[in-house]
This record gives structure tokens, C-alpha cells and sequence, in this order.
């Protein structure tokens, strides 16, 4: 007897031990997220459904309205990851950004306005996040696909996150708002009109990649390939999960509509095998050569970082997960 006690707390003592060194190696990585829209899905459920720990990181989601703001955290080593627009990778060269990964295939915002107004070139207001968003780059896109010129013709209205847009167009302060799912679907509801789609144009972009500084890129690889693991995993299990997942969907966008968290379903394809190839950001170096032509001469492929996804994909580690989870 005396003897089987030993040996019990013996084991318990070297599970306690094996735990302790498991989490003192584990990765501490801060992520930041940048708005309370359906693009970030996956990320809240890849966090929910405890996928980081499952491959040896600690994750803590710090939420930092405001794109240069967020990209600062990165700056300062408050923050290792930040989930962001290719434009601020671009723009921000003096932070040494590089992409390695990606959510999205196709840009996604439309433009909304209130009941009456047909088209763009009746809107002389339109709502936007905050200037260097990922709707301030759609929304200047679009304007000038029509011939209009951002901040001349149409003044772009800083008011924050996608409620405060709606809100603007319910309250005559704009004529009309930069959406995305699910979003779209609370416009629809409150009578505005769509006037133009982005997601119809075919464009091959990304508004999120999975952004690092490069030293420490470079410094913690390892660390990087289990995040970049999570995440895909994350898209997986998001597919294959609906209800868990609307249900996570509805907790981060403070969102209880059933029917407004199904867009995010309808409208968002993430893809699988998230490379981040340089066709999901070469609008935004346009974009940014406009103001800086100096962008226009540097080689995209600084940019970002393919191997962590290739080397994932080539091991059959993305195939096997498509396979369990029986996705596509």
C-alpha cells in the first residue's frame, strides 16, 4: 500500500512538474484586433475553442481601435501579432512589417446609403472607420472607380466602428456608410441601399493579414508557425462549427440577431491555404504610391512571408485537417 502511495504521488509530482515546464515554454503572444466586424471571426474562434494552446502559445486578443494606433503596439513590444490591412504593412515602412498570412480572398465592403439616393455621385458624405483603415482604402478605391475625388467631391467622415457609420446615415450626417458583413445585413434591415459593391468586382485582396515585426519574425519562427497553425485550424473548425462559432461571432460584435450573424456564413469565404501572395495586397501599393512613389519601387515580396504556409502545407498538415474536418 505504502508503496503504490508513493508511486501515485510520484506521478502526480512529474505531471505537475511536466505541466510547469510546458507552460514555462509555452509562447506568450499579444494579437491585436482592430474592429468589431465579421473579417475577425476566425480569429475570435481560433482563441474560443482554445486552438493557440493546443499548439504550445499563450494568446491574449488585445482590442486597439485605429490602425496606426494598433501597429504602435507592434512597435513598442506591447503586442507580437496584429490581425491588419495590407495598407498599414505598406505605409509603415520605418516599422519593418511583414505579412505571413492571411483572412480573405476578395474585398468585401459595399456602401450603403440612406432611402432615396440611387447612386455615388449623389453621396457628398460617407462614413468610414478612421483614415489608413481598411475602409478609408475601399472607400477612396471606389469613389475614384466612378471618377470622384476623395476628400474634394466626397468628404470621408471619421466616426468608428460600423454601428457609429449606420448611425451617421439614420441621423442625416452622412448620405451613406462603408460596411462589411454582417453588417450589411442591419442596413438592409433599417431601409438603406446598397450603391456599391466591392465583392462583385472579382479583385483578388485580403483586408487582414497576420502581421509581425520582422526581428521578431525572424527571432521567434517556431512561435509563428504554431500561431499560423492555430489559425488555420481555426478557419477549419470555424466552417465545420456553425453554431458554436455564431455564438462567438455574437459575443465579440455585441451582436444578438441570428440573422445578422448568418451573413457572416453567406458572405465571408476564408480560405484554407492562407498564403500570403502578393495579389491580396498589390491594390494598397498602388494606393500608397500615390502618395509615396518611393513604395512603387520596392520589390512586393518584401512585403510578406510565404514559407510559414508552405512549409504547413507541403508537411500535409493543412490537407490532413481539411480531411477531419470535412470542409472545403
Amino acid at each position: 500500500m505504502k508503496t503504490a502511495r508513493y508511486l501515485g504521488l510520484l506521478s502526480l509530482l512529474l505531471a505537475l512538474i511536466l505541466l510547469k515546464l510546458g507552460l514555462a515554454s509555452a509562447a506568450n503572444i499579444n494579437v491585436v484586433w482592430t474592429s468589431e466586424v465579421g473579417q475577425f471571426a476566425p480569429l475570435w474562434i481560433t482563441k474560443e475553442a482554445k486552438l493557440f494552446e493546443k499548439y504550445g502559445n499563450q494568446v491574449q486578443l488585445i482590442f486597439i481601435q485605429g490602425a496606426s494606433s494598433a501597429a504602435a503596439a507592434l512597435s513598442s513590444g506591447d503586442a507580437q501579432v496584429g490581425m491588419f490591412s495590407p495598407q498599414v504593412v505598406v505605409s509603415t515602412p520605418a516599422l519593418d512589417l511583414i505579412m505571413f498570412g492571411r483572412l480573405g480572398n476578395t474585398m468585401d465592403n459595399r456602401i450603403y446609403a440612406r432611402k432615396g439616393i440611387k447612386n455615388l455621385k449623389e453621396v457628398k458624405r460617407l462614413a468610414i472607420s478612421r483614415f489608413g483603415s481598411n475602409a478609408d482604402f475601399a472607400a477612396r478605391y471606389l469613389l475614384q472607380r466612378e471618377g470622384l475625388r476623395p476628400d474634394t467631391d466626397v468628404a470621408l467622415l471619421q466616426v468608428g466602428n460600423q454601428a457609429n457609420r449606420i448611425a451617421a446615415v439614420e441621423t442625416n450626417n452622412a448620405e451613406a456608410a462603408m460596411l462589411t458583413p454582417p453588417m450589411t445585413l442591419q442596413a438592409r434591415k433599417l431601409g438603406m441601399t446598397l450603391i456599391a459593391d466591392a465583392s462583385k468586382l472579382g479583385i483578388p485582396y485580403s483586408s487582414l493579414f497576420f502581421v509581425s515585426r520582422r526581428p521578431y519574425f525572424t527571432k521567434n519562427r517556431a512561435d509563428l508557425v504554431n500561431f499560423t497553425k492555430a489559425m488555420i485550424e481555426g478557419v477549419h473548425y470555424y466552417k465545420a462549427n456553425k453554431e458554436f462559432s455564431m455564438k462567438v461571432i455574437g459575443k465579440y460584435m455585441k451582436v444578438e440577431d441570428p440573422e445578422v450573424i448568418e451573413e457572416n456564413f453567406r458572405e465571408y469565404d476564408f480560405p484554407l491555404k492562407p498564403y500570403p501572395a502578393k495579389e491580396y495586397y498589390a491594390l494598397p501599393i498602388q494606393e500608397v504610391g500615390k502618395k509615396d512613389p518611393k513604395v512603387l519601387k520596392e520589390d512586393p515580396d518584401r512585403f510578406a512571408d510565404q514559407s510559414l504556409v508552405k512549409e504547413l502545407d507541403a508537411s500535409g498538415f493543412i490537407d490532413k485537417l481539411t480531411q477531419e474536418y470535412k470542409v472545403k
